[in-house]
């Protein structure tokens, strides 16, 4: 009986040890699997067009009549970014764009000449966090830099002579912006992917928030490597 006894807690600590040794196994294996994940994951990079709407009020921009301008349109215009892939989410890298309202796509053109715009140019650093599936990237993220904002206001005459300009206004704002922005890459290829993407520049100088302001809708092309 003793011996029975013995020889059945021999095999139970027998099996326990065994799987005691699988467990840890499949740790050790599951830890070197983590540790061999490499921190660069490829690059990407392309172009992309947009289009916006630039609204908001600029108190300072008053004519000697106190008639405000402060024209609100359509903006188009392009840029581009640069990625590098780490790990298996996250995305760092550099964007610069350029915008344009003219006086033709603003609720002013009445009062504008052709030759009259507002221009935003700007660029910085991004991250963001992209889910890699099949066939859809989405992804989420912000970008920080600077940027300026140029304006020209031409009340009087336009830019299809050579006579001077007596009533016209040109000013720049320099600021730093933020701009939040979520998309999504459509997988055309391994190589090549169509990106969307929602955004919002929010530009600030001296901690006031730079107006007018836009919200814009890009649509582009990235080559992935």
């Amino acid at each position: 009986m003793k011996k029975s006894i013995l020889l059945i807690l021999l095999v139970i600590v027998q099996v326990a040890y065994g799987q005691k040794d699988v467990a840890t196994d499949t740790t050790r294996t599951h830890t070197t699997i983590q540790e061999k994940t490499p921190l660069f994951q490829g690059y990407s990079g392309g172009m992309m067009l947009h289009a916006g709407y630039l609204f908001g009020k600029n108190s300072s921009a008053v004519l000697p009549s106190g008639k405000n301008i402060s024209p609100q349109g359509l903006t188009t215009g392009i840029g581009g970014s640069l990625r590098v892939n780490l790990w298996k989410h996250l995305r760092v890298g550099c964007e610069g764009y350029v915008s344009t309202m003219r006086s033709g796509a603003t609720d002013m053109r009445d009062i504008l000449q052709s030759g009259s715009y507002v221009r935003v140019g700007s660029g910085g650093l991004l991250a963001d966090a992209c889910w890699r599936m099949e066939k859809v990237w989405p992804y989420i993220g912000g970008s920080i830099g600077g940027g300026a904002m140029r304006s020209l206001y031409v009340l009087e005459g336009n830019q299809d002579d050579w006579v001077a300009e007596e009533a016209a206004w040109l000013h720049k704002t320099s600021f730093f912006y933020v701009n939040p922005y979520v998309g999504v890459d459509w997988c055309m290829t391994q190589k090549v992917h169509m990106t969307f993407r929602a955004d919002w520049l929010l530009a600030l100088n001296k901690g006031n928030l730079v107006m007018p302001t836009c919200p814009r809708l890009l649509i582009g092309f990235m080559f992935c490597h």
